[in-house]
């Protein structure tokens, strides 16, 4: 006898906006154990949580946990997709990506999550547990939304929807309570889903997607535009002009083409946020960033390495009149920024350029900044 079952799940799911709802038990998932360790060993967790067992036992996330209820929101709107395709000529706007073009997602689906869990309490009469993870717990958020049938995790390792496609944010909600599921084994839609197309692992820029449904995070450009410290080399012109993210597996994707638009008004675009102006970034203040993006979900590393990766973009964007603009970053105290500035005037070329880097280096403490430096004084290596 289940406390709650998945019809009552699915109409709850509606009522508080989720558009996509299902339910699992909180059982471990030790099939994901050789792969994690696999990915930890080789250095591609990114921003994963560092201990395996952690991520494959939901218990060790919320003692007494008896089922995890899995919801996928959508968050490309028509608008948002109007605009993506749209690039401002020029080389002078940067590029974001889709997903923070509205209000940050953590913010919209811990209250979505957090009003189902009150609609679940009012149905089944008494309180019970609960835990809402919005990229905030150890487990593996596409695997348990996987096992609660309502997706598959695809060649590209997005999560896919039938009707929404990749273009979905996860969440997850833990409960104390028998949920009825909806459980599908992994990978069940893999190959119907996919196929032979391997689009998305030759879309990508770097060569992220290392194979099937594997991929090699400190090489994916989304994780790239994140990242602290200096961007290596072998990156910075394969970003083009990405200060946020990189959607480039999802729009090579032929099921994303047929996916349809979210309808959620917290997911519109917001105007000049989607291609944000370099220069601008570049005189931003503190204040005035977080004034502008602190309520999406791409502020949250802050305004240096948005500014980092603005440089990097006006590096790639050959705009002669930035130079004056990068020139004053050769003396900034972060030295990703100094390195950032050193490669974009490389890039735009020009004695004046190369002056300023030259004078640069002479007073440039740090290792690897001077090496991005180099190349005013003839000791650089090929950009």
């Amino acid at each position: 006898m289940t406390d709650l079952s998945l019809e009552q799940l699915r109409r709850l799911g509606r009522e508080a906006g989720l558009d996509v709802i299902g339910a699992t038990t909180a059982d471990p998932f030790p099939e994901l154990a050789d792969r994690l360790h696999s990915y930890a060993e080789r250095g591609r967790t990114g921003y994963e949580h560092a201990v395996v067992e952690d991520r494959i036992h939901p218990e060790r996330w919320m003692p007494g946990v008896k089922s995890l209820i899995a919801a996928a929101m959508p968050y490309l709107t028509e608008a948002g997709k109007e605009l993506a395709k749209r690039h401002p000529a020029g080389g002078g706007h940067g590029v974001v990506t889709v997903y923070s073009y509205g209000e940050d997602y953590h913010r919209v689906l811990q209250r979505r999550l957090e009003a189902l869990a009150a609609s679940i309490e009012a149905e089944i009469g008494r309180p019970f547990a609960r835990k809402v993870s919005v990229d905030t717990s150890p487990l593996v958020d596409r695997r348990v939304a996987e096992r609660a049938g309502i997706g598959w995790v695809a060649k590209n390792c997005m999560f896919y929807t039938e009707k929404y496609g990749s273009f979905v944010f996860i969440g997850i909600l833990g409960v104390d309570l028998e949920v009825e599921t909806n459980d599908l084994q992994a990978n069940d839609k893999f190959a119907a889903g996919c196929g032979d197309c391997d689009l998305c692992l030759r879309a990508c820029p770097t060569g992220a997607l290392v194979a099937p449904g594997v991929i090699d995070a400190t090489r994916c450009l989304s994780y790239i535009t994140q990242m602290k410290g200096i961007i290596p080399r072998e990156y910075r012109k394969a970003l083009g002009r990405r200060v946020w993210g990189c959607d480039t597996c999802q729009w090579a994707c032929p099921i994303n083409r047929d996916a349809s638009a979210s309808p959620h008004v917290e997911y519109l675009p917001q105007g000049e946020l989607e291609h944000p102006d370099l220069l601008a970034i570049l005189e931003l203040t503190n204040r005035q960033f977080l004034r502008l993006y602190g309520h999406t979900a791409a502020a949250w590393r802050g305004l240096r390495t948005w500014q980092r990766n603005a440089l990097i973009a006006l590096g790639n964007s050959r705009r002669q009149d930035a130079i004056p603009h990068i020139v004053p970053f050769l003396s900034h105290p972060r030295p990703e920024l100094r390195a950032s500035a050193a490669w974009a005037l490389e890039q735009l070329g020009g004695e004046a350029a190369r002056a300023a880097v030259a004078q640069a280096y002479e007073r440039e403490a740090d290792e690897q900044v001077r090496a991005d430096m180099a190349w005013a004084i003839g000791k650089g290596e090929d950009s």
